[in-house]
């Protein structure tokens, strides 16, 4: 059993980046490591739970004596057409009004709740697992590996200085072309945003098909759960064992003697149960702050759309984790303030990727030494006027004159390209 958990651990602990460059964040991370461990997790919980019922049975349900039926039958036979509570037995005393909450004397006419779920929960779990890694797979293979190409082995520290300097300037000319040509990195950019749109519709919908799942019950779990120690001690009903009770009733018809249809109550254990209440409540607490965390990372990547400036300062604070003390940050901000959003997010990731002295001297010869940076950063601090600045930036002082709608669609386009 041990050895199933340990097919979990690449998926918590993820590989540093320096030495699988990839282009992702810890958000994504969050769904495509984290909750697809979990969820594993939990699959191999239910599916292993013969290793901790000593009975080696998940479902128990007793009869009368002298039924004939052998106790193997009822079990499998209540397993597969699975049992079922009476919602009016969960008002009452226990031991007065009846045996369990659920349980107790019914009628044909009584409402029932019927409890197949329990067939199908190491399925579910694993399809959710593989839900949940499903936009990090499509991701791939629209990245196609963008980033550890375009790194040529900077990610390692390199002795040989001039193979190192040949390679720094082969990233400095990708980015000068990419950032002349615009449309690869916007197309690349565009794609990766969708993809994290995709992490949230995709924990939204698994919020709303698991409850589907579980009858309609899942979306207020949490909640019942933590209300349930205020209620009144004589009348409350624990959440967990309503949604996933551990004792129910399954009905079993056999041939009497005479050949008339005999019907026969037998009241079941479902002791897996009480893996699975403690499954789906931290599954719930789980996708409700990892839908939270994903808006919330949507809302910052608009904030870096929307505002250039926001850009240098993520780049900074890379710059405090990524680089030593011997980069100019006037340097950082001469490159990052030339840069469209869709090349700043490749420079980003490659930030993050890349040896820190490596990703220093790139900053240095690309503020310093490349045509394209060198050039715009003396134009930019010669002495012209506010006009020709103005239009450096691709807007004319009549445009910054115009309506406020038309200046922030003309600084959106840019930002995209």
């Amino acid at each position: 059993m041990l050895g199933m958990f340990n097919s979990v651990k690449p998926y918590v602990v993820p590989k540093p980046k320096v030495d699988v460059p990839r282009p992702d964040n810890a958000v994504f991370r969050l769904h495509y490591k984290l909750t697809v461990a979990v969820l594993l997790v939990g699959t191999i919980l239910v599916s292993s739970y013969s290793y901790i019922d000593s009975s080696g049975s998940a479902i128990q349900c007793m009869m009368d004596k002298g039924v004939g039926v052998p106790g193997t039958v009822i079990n499998r036979y209540c397993w597969i057409m699975s049992t079922f509570t009476l919602p009016k037995h969960f008002e009452g005393e226990v031991g007065e009004d009846f045996i369990h909450h659920g349980v107790g004397p019914h009628g044909d006419d009584d409402e029932r709740i019927y409890h197949a779920y329990y067939q199908w929960v190491p399925l579910m779990l694993f399809f959710q697992a593989i839900c949940f890694y499903a936009p990090h797979w499509i991701w791939k293979q629209c990245d196609n590996g963008k980033i550890k190409n375009v790194i040529v082995g900077l990610n390692k520290v390199i002795d040989d200085e001039d193979a190192r300097a040949d390679r720094i300037k082969l990233v400095a000319g990708y980015m000068r072309e990419r950032m002349q040509l615009r449309g690869e990195h916007r197309n690349w950019a565009i794609k990766f945003f969708v993809c994290e749109c995709l992490n949230l519709v995709n924990v939204v919908g698994q919020i709303i098909l698991t409850d589907n799942f579980l009858g309609g019950e899942f979306t207020t779990y949490g909640t019942q759960v933590l209300q349930f120690p205020y209620e009144n001690p004589e009348n409350r009903v624990d959440p967990m064992s309503r949604i996933f009770p551990r004792m129910t009733k399954c009905i079993f018809h056999k041939y009497g003697g005479s050949g008339t249809i005999q019907r026969f109550d037998a009241l079941c254990v479902l002791g897996m149960n009480i893996l699975n209440e403690k499954i789906y409540i931290v599954l719930w607490f789980w996708f409700v702050i990892l839908a939270a965390i994903t808006a919330v990372n949507l809302v910052v990547r608009s904030m870096q759309l929307f505002c250039p400036t926001t850009r240098q300062r993520f780049v900074k604070l890379e710059t405090r984790g990524f680089l030593g003390r011997n980069v100019d940050r006037e340097d950082v901000e001469k490159v990052v303030s030339q840069m469209s959003y869709s090349d700043f997010l490749i420079f980003y990731y490659l930030a993050q990727s890349m040896d820190k002295k490596n990703f220093g001297d790139l900053i240095r010869y690309m503020s310093n030494e490349d045509p394209l940076f060198s050039q715009r950063r003396g134009s930019t601090n010669s002495n012209s006027s506010d006009e020709e600045k103005g239009n450096m930036n691709g807007f004319s002082r009549a445009d910054t004159l115009r309506s406020s709608a038309m200046f922030k669609m003309k600084n959106l386009k840019k930002s995209w390209s």
